[in-house]
């Protein structure tokens, strides 16, 4: 008689355990499935030449790059680079300030900065007229620079966010760029 109360017992902690792994595996999945996935990612890559004379200039070298996760084109793409400091620094890159009047199926995208915000910490860019971004295709804001003077200290944080026509809250991008020098 023993035996089969332990028979039974064991039986029924199997059973248990397999109803809390079948409850686990479906609120994960109607976790994720009630989820809706975001249209696009972005992050960003850098690097850092750190001048060795007291006279030079540190360099940040960096990119901004967005990834269509959808099968739909991104026709209105807008970017916010929110550089965090108090620190003198001085940005650049390879992007225009006026809108662009060239033939868009001639040149690569082009980025075309604009004043969006009052915000000195805020860069605004906006995808140059005749381009988009493709279904699961990928753009770039690439080579922007930041430099500062060897001899004095930097601490600021990069941080990115993705604007569209369906994305008016903004995505932020999935790293930011941290320096302390």
């Amino acid at each position: 008689m023993e035996n089969e109360i332990k028979k039974k017992l064991e039986e029924l902690n199997n059973q248990t355990d397999r109803f809390v792994e079948e409850f686990k595996d479906y609120l994960t999945n109607k976790h994720v499935a009630d989820q809706p996935s975001p249209p696009f990612m972005s992050y960003f890559t850098h690097s850092i030449n750190a001048a060795t004379d007291f006279q030079d200039e540190n360099l940040l070298f960096g990119g901004f790059h967005i990834k269509n996760l959808s099968s739909t084109t991104i026709e209105d793409l807008y970017i916010c680079l929110r550089i965090d400091t108090s620190d003198p620094f001085s940005f650049s890159g390879k992007f225009s300030n006026e809108p662009s009047t060239i033939n868009a199926q001639t040149v690569p995208a082009t980025w075309e900065q604009f004043n969006h915000s009052d915000d000195d910490k805020e860069h605004w860019f906006k995808l140059g007229q005749g381009h988009h971004l493709e279904p699961f295709g990928d753009i770039s804001l690439s080579d922007f620079q930041i430099t500062w003077e060897n001899h004095v200290p930097l601490s600021c944080s990069i941080t990115g966010f993705v604007y569209t026509e369906s994305e008016n809250d903004g995505i932020t991008s999935l790293n930011t760029v941290n320096i302390r020098m």
